[in-house]
């Protein structure tokens, strides 16, 4: 699952599209993400994206979920 979800992760995703195209919960592919984030593997898309995971967290818009992509190695 989790090469899967980093060939997914090729072209930016949400958790909820990650969740749809992986046939998980949504709150199972936010997880996900945040694993991959931690061993970093997987990254938020731009600064103020991810509230999570950015030091712009305080200013991150509330109604959009944060776009997710495979780190360049």
């Amino acid at each position: 699952m989790i090469q899967e979800a980093l060939a997914l992760l090729a072209t930016p995703k949400t958790a909820s599209q990650l969740a749809q195209a992986l046939d998980l919960r949504p709150e199972t592919a936010a997880l996900l993400l945040e694993k991959l984030a931690a061993r970093g593997y997987a990254q938020p898309l731009a600064c103020g994206t991810a509230c999570g995971a950015c030091a712009f967290r305080a200013v991150c818009p509330k109604d959009q979920e944060p776009l997710w992509v495979r780190r360049q190695e």
